[in-house]
C-alpha cells in the first residue's frame, strides 16, 4: 500500500493531554467496519507490484529494522547537523561536556544548539527499553547527548564566550562615537559663529517682513540652506554663505573636519543601544543563575568572561545615561521641541549641513576656475578685435609699394638674363598656326622693349 504521510501524535503525548480531546472522546468507542470499504481502498492505493526475474539460488537477508522514536522533521535536521560537524557522536558529547572550543566553532554550536532535543523526545528516548543498535541515527546522537549533565547550559556557556566580545566591542564604539560627536557640536566655536553670520544673513533678506528681525531660527534650516536658489544660476545660499565666510573668515572653512564620524553617528539610534544592553543582562543572568549546577572546572572557565561581562553592562548603562542627557543638553541649547526632535535627528540635521558646506566649497572652486578661463577668453578676444582695425588701415600704402617694387625688380631680371618667351601650342597639318605663332612673338618682343623703356625712363 502507499503511504499516508501524516504526524503522529505519540502516547504518552495523549496521555498527558486533558481528556477532553477528540481522540479520547471518539476513539475510546469501536468503530464499526463495516462503514469502511476496505476493498475499494486496496484497489484505489495499492503499491503496484513490480515483476523482478526470481533468482532461485539467491535470497537476500533482510536486515534489521531501525527504531525511528522522533517525527520526519526532527529526525533530517538533526542529520543534517551532525553530518556537517565530521565527528562521532561521542566526540561531539566530549566537546560539550568539557566546552572545548577548540573543536566547536560558534557556527557548530549555533546548528547544534537548534536541534537540542524537546522535553517529549526525550521521555521517548529515556523510555525506550530495545536495542539500542536498532536506533535511527538520530536517536543515537539524541541517546549520547543525555548523557552529558546541563548540555544545552554548556553550549549556551560557549556561545557566550564567542559572541560577547564582538557583540560588546560594537555597542561600546556607538556609545562612544556618539558621546564624542554630542560634545564636539555644542562646544565647536566655529559652529557657533557660523550659525550668527547666518542669522544675520536671514534677517538681511527678510528686512522689512514677518519673518525679520529674528533672534534665533530653528535647527532645521541647516538642512534646507542648498535647497535655497539664489538670481545667480547653479548657486544657492549655502554657495554664498560659503564664498562669504571663505572671504572674511577662512579660519570658519573647514570647522566641519571635526566632525569626521558625524554621519554614521546620524544612523545610531540610542533606544535600540538600550535594548541591545537589556538583552545582553538578561542573558548574563539566565546563565549565571544555572552556573551552580556546573562542575567547578567549567565554572571557572568562563568566569573572567562574565565578570568582563557585568562591568562592561556597568560602563555602557553609564553611556547610555549620558546620551540621554545629552539629549536634553540639545534641546536647551539648540531651543528645540522635546516632542518633535530628538538627539538623532540633530545629527541628522547636522550631517546634511556638514555635507552640503563641503560640497559648496568644491563647487565654489570649480565654477571661480571657470569664470576665471572664461574672462581670460574674453581678454584675449578684445585684444584680437583691436590689432586687426590697424591692420587693415595702413594695409594698402604697406602693401603696394613693396608690390610695384617687386615687378620693377623681376622685370629688370628676366631682360638681363634673358626673356623667356612662352610656346605657343603647335598642331600638326595647320600652316596658318605657324605664322600666327611668329606674329605673337613679335608682338611679344616689341611690348617687352616698351616697358623696358618706360621704366628706364621712371628710374
Amino acid at each position: 500500500m502507499r503511504l499516508l504521510a501524516w504526524e503522529k501524535i505519540k502516547t504518552n503525548e495523549l496521555k498527558k493531554a486533558s481528556d477532553k480531546n477528540i481522540w479520547a472522546e471518539y476513539c475510546s468507542t469501536p468503530l464499526d467496519m463495516k462503514l469502511i470499504d476496505f476493498d475499494t481502498l486496496e484497489e484505489m492505493f495499492a503499491q503496484p507490484e513490480k515483476k523482478v526475474a526470481a533468482k532461485p539460488t539467491e535470497q537476500k537477508k533482510k536486515g534489521p529494522v531501525l527504531v525511528s522514536l522522533l517525527d520526519p522533521k526532527s529526525s533530517l535536521g538533526v542529520n543534517l547537523v551532525t553530518k556537517n560537524l565530521r565527528m562521532p557522536f561521542a566526540d561531539i558529547a566530549t566537546a560539550i561536556a568539557t566546552c572545548d572550543m577548540d573543536k566547536l566553532n560558534n557556527d557548530q554550536i549555533n546548528g547544534l544548539l537548534k536541534i537540542m532535543p524537546e522535553s517529549t523526545d526525550v521521555e521517548a528516548i529515556q523510555n525506550y527499553q530495545g536495542d539500542p543498535a536498532l536506533l535511527g541515527e538520530a536517536e543515537k546522537f539524541y541517546a549520547t547527548l543525555l548523557k552529558v549533565p546541563e548540555y544545552t547550559l554548556r553550549l549556551n556557556c560557549m556561545k557566550f564566550g564567542y559572541e560577547f566580545r564582538p557583540m560588546s566591542e560594537d555597542l561600546g564604539r556607538r556609545i562612544k562615537d556618539t558621546l564624542e560627536a554630542g560634545h564636539a557640536i555644542l562646544n565647536s566655536s566655529e559652529l557657533k559663529e557660523l550659525m550668527h553670520i547666518l542669522l544675520v544673513f536671514g534677517n538681511f533678506i527678510n528686512t522689512g517682513g514677518f519673518a525679520g528681525n529674528a533672534v534665533g531660527f530653528k535647527l532645521a534650516l541647516l538642512s534646507k540652506i542648498h535647497e535655497i536658489k539664489s538670481n545667480k544660476p547653479r548657486m544657492t545660499m549655502m554657495h554664498v554663505l560659503v564664498e562669504s565666510i571663505e572671504k572674511n573668515r577662512p579660519e570658519l572653512l573647514h570647522f566641519y573636519k571635526k566632525f569626521n564620524k558625524l554621519g554614521d553617528v546620524a544612523k545610531i539610534d540610542n533606544a535600540e543601544n538600550e535594548k541591545e544592553l537589556n538583552e545582553l543582562k538578561k542573558i548574563i543572568e539566565k546563565v549565571e543563575k544555572r552556573m551552580s549546577k556546573l562542575d567547578k572546572q567549567t565554572v571557572e572557565k568562563f568566569a573572567d568572561v562574565f565578570k568582563e561581562a557585568g562591568e562592561f553592562c556597568k560602563n555602557a548603562k553609564k553611556g547610555i545615561d549620558e546620551i540621554n542627557g545629552l539629549e536634553t543638553q540639545y534641546i536647551k541649547f539648540f531651543v528645540l521641541d522635546k516632542k518633535n526632535y530628538s538627539l538623532q535627528d540633530c545629527f541628522k540635521v547636522m550631517s546634511i549641513f556638514c555635507e552640503k558646506f563641503e560640497s559648496a566649497i568644491t563647487e565654489n572652486k570649480k565654477r571661480k576656475e571657470q569664470e576665471e578661463r572664461l574672462a581670460k577668453r574674453k581678454a584675449e578676444m578684445a585684444k584680437r578685435a583691436e590689432t586687426l582695425p590697424r591692420m587693415k588701415k595702413g594695409g594698402n600704402s604697406l602693401q603696394n609699394q613693396p608690390q610695384e617694387e617687386c615687378i620693377v625688380d623681376n622685370l629688370l631680371s628676366e631682360i638681363r638674363g634673358g626673356l623667356k618667351l612662352r610656346k605657343a601650342k603647335s598642331y600638326a597639318g595647320d600652316t596658318n598656326s605657324k605664322l600666327g605663332r611668329k606674329t605673337s612673338i613679335k608682338a611679344n618682343n616689341q611690348e617687352s622693349v616698351e616697358k623696358w623703356k618706360k621704366t628706364k625712363i621712371a628710374l
